[in-house]
């Protein structure tokens, strides 16, 4: 089922005027926050030439970023973006020790030092406030296992019950197989911490533990995309329904700047709209990047290992599952750059400016860093590789971040952005993806200056304008098999106005009522009217696992990893032509036979997994 804008407006006229009077109560709170504090010249812009900062910047896959700008003399100013992980699920501010490994979408362990120098930073700017900080509701910080009755389904998060899978490489992986139960937390208390409450901690060679006092607060926010569960038989903590409301009250932007994970390897250009308040002068753009499980010679699972702590401190299941997230330390660029009237400039940098610390999760996580000689060669400053300073790739012209200031003209019309024509959605046409991806249509909008993109996004809130466009909605997400995870949706600016564009959106919850909102956005960070249609997620569909007679006879399971290789041999190469598929159809007559002879003798399937075997080290080296 879809809804179209008009129909929206004619539904919803209430709501409509509750949304817009608050996006005037936002729009001012944003204006004081991003505004210059009294010790910087009150000098306006009059509106003469509306400027933006456009930042350039091609990350790794997985990378989690953080974007902020201060001003000459180092006073954190304002957050240009922050990735949907921190900003969005909450990992720096969850339940469960910082230490925990990490495995497939793991719901558990405070990753602090994930974003260390931007969130500290912010923290410490005048009038900031800090998040009230997430425990878990009775259990020890250390344990992953359910001791108490606490948990609530979760569309998100899961924990990951086969340890083959249990990897770095499967790392936030898409989604997972069946819904999981996950304990939300709550709110450490002042008594609390009068109690001494800590977390596990292990440090040195010798893998000496300790409990960790924990303080009051965090530098990080905590997950904004759960509501409480209310039924009678659900146990969440009444604190989850402050989470998202305490988050915005700490960081009123926070709905504004979250964005979705970058696609790897792909060039992004983040607008950051100047307010017109801010005074021409000298500023500086920082962004720090990091990548969970960035491993290299200093910074790996030997040097930081699966924690074990005899005494009690951590359960069997957070010693046996998951992988040891702590690689390379974040990385810091900084890009200084000059506000002057309406003129525009680049201004770039291709060396990092530091890197943050591994020590306790206190304020030397928020430290800045010099990469010393000694270890800049191992973070990848002297080939190109992905990891460390490579989390951010050169462009052509050797740089890594680039700041341009761009500037409009006098006398732009405000109808300089059209609105997007035709918006439809559908769940999509494959049966196994139609709970998860949805098809999205629309005409191409018209721009009076070069079109910088397109706004896309989804909310199970209503959407009905423009301020729960941002509060509810979250960047929408490609649909994609990768096993890395859902990025970002990119949608084609080439496109003439007019023109058809087709999408596919993914990263959804299956049985769910979703509003999507479109809006085109101009160079100069300006946007068009929106547009709304809503669409219904079916239940997911279940297929029986087709057959592969021979390999599950000789491995004694169809579930078994070598089977699955095979079979996605079969499925994504050998089907995918016609050679391939006369191929898989003789096997099909062949196969069941000598699967028959393969189970009654074990010296036959032993012989027979020598050759599979083989084969899939061949197609699956890893």
């Amino acid at each position: 089922m879809t809804r179209t804008s008009d129909e929206l407006n004619r539904t919803h006229p209430t709501c409509r005027q509750v949304a817009v009077c608050m996006a005037v109560v936002l729009s001012g709170l944003l204006t004081g926050l991003l505004g210059p504090a009294s010790n910087t010249r009150a000098q306006s812009n009059d509106g003469r030439s509306p400027r933006v900062l456009e930042v350039q910047y091609t990350p790794v896959a997985r990378a989690q970023v953080a974007i902020w700008i201060e001003d000459a003399s180092g006073r954190f100013v304002a957050t240009a973006a922050l990735t949907e992980a921190v900003a969005y699920r909450g990992i720096g501010n969850r339940p469960g020790a910082s230490q925990l490994n990490s495995s497939y979408r793991y719901p558990y362990g405070r990753r602090e030092g994930v974003l260390p120098i931007w969130a500290h930073r912010r923290a410490a700017a005048e009038g900031a406030r800090r998040f009230p900080r997430v425990v878990f509701q009775e259990r020890v910080e250390g344990y992953a296992s359910r001791t108490v009755v606490d948990a609530s389904p979760d569309d998100y998060y899961c924990l990951q019950f086969d340890q083959s899978k249990a990897t770095r490489d499967a790392l936030d992986a898409v989604s997972c197989a069946t819904q999981f139960s996950s304990d939300k937390g709550r709110y450490l208390t002042e008594r609390d911490v009068a109690l001494g409450y800590a977390e596990p901690w292990q440090f040195g060679a010798q893998r000496q533990g300790m409990m960790q006092p924990l303080p009051l607060t965090s530098v990080y926010p905590p997950r904004m995309d759960v509501h409480r569960c209310t039924a009678t038989t659900c146990v969440d903590h009444p604190d989850v329904d402050r989470f998202a409301d305490d988050a915005r009250a700490v960081m009123p932007e926070i709905d504004a700047v979250t964005r979705a994970t970058g696609l790897g390897d792909t060039p992004q250009r983040l607008l950051f709209p100047v307010p017109e308040t801010w005074p021409d002068g000298d500023y500086r753009l920082w962004l720090e990047i990091n990548v969970e499980g960035d491993y290299n010679e200093d910074w790996n699972d030997v040097a930081f290992p699966t924690p074990v702590e005899p005494e009690g401190g951590w359960d069997w299941f957070a010693e046996r599952w998951g992988y040891p997230y702590r690689g390379q330390p974040s990385i810091a660029f900084s890009v200084p750059f000059v506000l002057a009237g309406g003129t525009e400039r680049e201004f770039s940098a291709d060396t990092p400016a530091g890197r943050s610390s591994w020590g306790h999760w206190d304020e030397d996580y928020g430290k800045l860093h010099p990469i010393e000689a000694a270890e800049a060669a191992n973070m990848g400053m002297s080939a190109d590789h992905g990891s460390g300073v490579d989390r951010l790739q050169r462009d052509a012209h050797g740089a890594r971040l680039t700041v341009a200031v761009r500037a409009g003209s006098e006398g732009t019309g405000t109808d300089a952005v059209g609105s997007v024509g035709a918006l439809s959605a559908r769940t999509h046409e494959e049966a196994l993806r139609a709970h998860e991806w949805v098809r999205l249509h629309f005409k191409a909008a018209t721009s009076e200056r070069r079109l910088h993109g397109y706004q896309v996004r989804v909310a199970t809130d209503p959407i009905v304008d423009s301020a729960t466009f941002i509060r509810h909605g979250r960047p929408a997400k490609t649909a994609t098999l990768d096993p890395t995870g859902a990025a970002e949706l990119v949608v084609s600016t080439a496109v003439p106005a007019g023109g058809p564009i087709d999408v596919v959106i993914g990263d959804l919850v299956a049985s769910t009522h979703y509003y999507i909102g479109v809006r085109a956005q101009d160079d100069l960070g300006r946007v068009g009217p929106l547009s709304l249609v809503e669409v219904d997620m079916p239940a997911r569909t279940f297929v029986t696992v087709s057959p592969c007679f021979v390999a599950t006879a000789a491995y004694g399971s169809a579930l078994a990893a070598e089977v699955s290789a095979l079979r996605r041999f079969r499925d994504r190469f050998l089907l995918s032509h016609g050679p391939g598929r006369a191929l898989v159809s003789a096997y099909y007559a062949l196969g069941p036979p000598a699967a028959d002879l393969l189970r009654d003798s074990p010296v036959l399937r032993a012989i027979v997994r020598v050759p599979l075997g083989a084969l899939v080290r061949l197609l699956e080296p890893n």
